[in-house]
């Protein structure tokens, strides 16, 4: 069927279509209700019956607009999400492992170097005690322990300095608190009670080991050379 015979059997089904509406009973309702009008109530009905019309007409590519601007939001959307995974996913890779925390004791025996090494005087020094490092921060099952250094009369350089490094003893030594308060002889001094912590870092896990060649194929492989 070619493009002429389309038109002419459009044509003629038009034709049908409009000779029943003509003929139906709302139509002649309408055309009489129409007709009865005065000329400008019955431009008003044209022009209304034509804003109904481009509406119907104009609702189908306006639904399809709406949907796509929907479908492009959403597709943002996700796809902002995936970028944030991806971004998160390498950062976590990138994590170096945390290493294991010193004992106490050695935790103990380099503080005991870093104060020897700041030159305080002995009534400085008021001595480094064990303490259960109990923490709203730290839940209780990740930490090993926790020292108190308590010294006396520094000076705010020396309150800085001592406090930086013991935060830098270890990864996994960590400062939980520090108590300042001004020295009662003199003001011009702190007394310091410095608290770090040690995390309770896993260990790492074992390598698998490789298991030894059994002897029966080591005999099997000697008797196929032999052969």
């Amino acid at each position: 069927m070619n493009l002429d015979d389309l038109k002419d059997r459009f044509i003629t089904e038009g034709r049908a279509t409009w000779e029943r509406i003509q003929e139906s009973a709302a139509f002649n309702q309408l055309r009489d209700r129409y007709e009865n009008l005065s000329p400008g109530m019955q431009r008003l009905a044209i022009a209304g019956t034509v804003g109904v019309i481009a509406l119907l007409i104009l609702s189908v590519p306006y639904s399809n607009l709406t949907q796509s601007s929907d479908s492009v939001t959403e597709f943002e959307g996700q796809r902002m999400t995936i970028r944030e995974l991806l971004k998160v996913s390498r950062e976590s890779a990138d994590v170096p492992a945390i290493a294991q925390a010193p004992s106490l004791d050695m935790i103990r025996a380099n503080i005991d170097n870093q104060i020897k090494s700041a030159n305080l005087l002995p009534e400085q020094i008021k001595g480094t005690n064990t303490s259960s490092g109990t923490s709203t921060l730290i839940p209780t099952n990740l930490m090993e322990g926790g020292l108190d250094i308590s010294l006396a009369k520094l000076n705010l350089r020396q309150v800085m300095d001592l406090g930086y490094k013991f935060q830098s003893i270890n990864p996994s030594v960590k400062m939980k608190d520090m108590v300042i308060t001004a020295n009662r002889e003199d003001s011009r001094y702190f007394d310091v009670v410095y608290k770090v912590v040690a995390l309770a870092v896993p260990a790492p896990p074992a390598p698998p080991m490789e298991e030894p060649p059994s002897k029966g194929k080591g005999r099997s492989k000697k008797t196929q050379t032999e052969d």
